[in-house]
């Protein structure tokens, strides 16, 4: 006999956890509503034995794992044998362990889906459901492989948001490198001079000489004040509130917020058609997008189209009554449901929201460049100047 987890409703406003024993999780379920219960999930507890830790994989990584996993399938080899040659040709020793293991959870006659869910760090919800429902349609090769796809497809909309934000950061830093040693260090040696020749100084002189001074006396205040930005900004995530209006600033900030939304939207089109294609339903579909949407406010919004559908409204509705998604993406899905091909219309949606990404993050890494010499010209013209001044006065003095 096993023994389940479960979480359950006692009442409108009251939801308890606990354990029940039974010889099947749909007795666990059967006894839970008998008890006068209504259970929201229902898991097999695992044995010490089989307790794991958290085998981190990369995303690439497992990518791979699952596309050679759907070839081997396609070639006629059965899973468990895939597995082992898998297993056996991994030299990956995370990948190993639990390719391992997954084989004997399969081995004890398992499903691939049930064996994968005990390792909720490695294999999300995502993964498990698309896998689930290609067990049930017969087709785990092409669930596999779509799995695969999209792990790409969202590793290339990470790479080109790393792309177009990675470029202007670094120039940042190397110009305010360079300012902060010019004024901390260079003109503060000049400065001693000029103020040793009793002349007034220029007003560009003068406010450079302040802007130094407030440097050399305050710099460890400014780094404790940056860290401590950098800091509490990482850990505002424990706080609901808080990360929501963060991430509605975010998609306010000018060229880059746009980014975030082509990045998000692309994502959740791209990972909803994929789950309905694969037999997934429409509501365990949008929990299941919820998930992978990073951004918080578009996050929020993806729960409320959640809770309209429940109510019986139709998805096209439930994304235009959002402030998040745009009009386009409501009548494109409209369009999808009126002529029964919703996944191929949110597809579309993908597509069209990554060409969009890629052209933005091309124009922007070409503009940025020159928009960014021009600055660093004009801050280091300024210090140059306000440093000459004083000399090209003193000269025409003397003359």
């Amino acid at each position: 006999m096993a023994r389940f987890i479960y979480k359950a409703k006692k009442g409108p406003a009251e939801t308890m956890e606990g354990a029940i024993e039974a010889d099947s999780e749909k007795i666990a379920i059967n006894r839970l509503v008998r008890l006068g219960y209504y259970p929201i999930s229902v898991k097999e507890e695992l044995k010490n034995a089989e307790r794991v830790a958290v085998y981190r994989i990369n995303s690439k990584r497992l990518a791979d794992f699952t596309r050679h996993l759907s070839e081997l399938l396609s070639a006629g080899i059965t899973l468990y044998n895939a597995l082992s040659l898998m297993e056996n040709q991994s030299e990956n020793k995370n990948l190993k362990i639990i390719t391992k293991a997954v084989k004997g959870y399969i081995k004890d006659g398992k499903k691939f889906s049930e064996a994968l869910e005990n390792y909720p760090g490695t294999f999300s919800e995502l993964y498990v459901n698309i896998v689930r429902a290609g067990e049930e349609s017969g087709s785990l090769n092409e669930a596999l492989l779509n799995i695969a796809d999209l792990s790409d497809k969202d590793e290339d909309i990470r790479a080109k948001i790393i792309t177009a934000s990675a470029y202007p950061v670094l120039m940042a830093l190397v110009g305010l490198g360079t300012i902060f040693i010019l004024v901390a260090f260079i003109v503060p040696r000049l400065v001693d001079m000029f103020i040793e020749m009793g002349e007034k100084l220029p007003l560009p002189t003068r406010m450079l000489i302040a802007i130094s001074g407030f440097v050399r006396v305050y710099w460890i205040w400014m780094i404790f004040f940056t860290a401590g930005a950098v800091f509490l900004l990482k850990n505002i995530g424990s706080d609901h509130v808080a990360k929501i209006k963060l991430d509605k600033i975010k998609l306010k900030i000018p060229i880059f917020g746009n980014l975030i939304k082509d990045a998000e939207f692309a994502r959740f089109s791209r990972t909803f058609s994929m789950l309905l294609k694969n037999g997934v339903s429409m509501l365990s579909s949008l929990k299941i997008v919820s998930g992978v949407i990073t951004n918080s406010a578009i996050k929020e919004d993806a729960g409320l189209i959640y809770e309209d559908i429940k109510s019986g409204a139709s998805l096209a509705i439930a994304i235009k009554k959002t402030g998040s998604f745009p009009l386009m993406v409501g009548n494109m899905i409209a369009v999808g449901e009126e002529g029964g091909f919703l996944d191929k219309a949110l597809l579309n949606v993908a597509r069209s929201y990554e060409k969009e990404l890629e052209n933005k993050v091309k124009t922007i890494t070409t503009l940025l460049e020159p928009v960014f010499i021009l600055i660093m010209g004009l801050v280091i013209g300024f210090i140059v100047i306000a440093m000459l001044l004083p000399v090209f006065q003193i000269s025409l003095v003397s003359h």
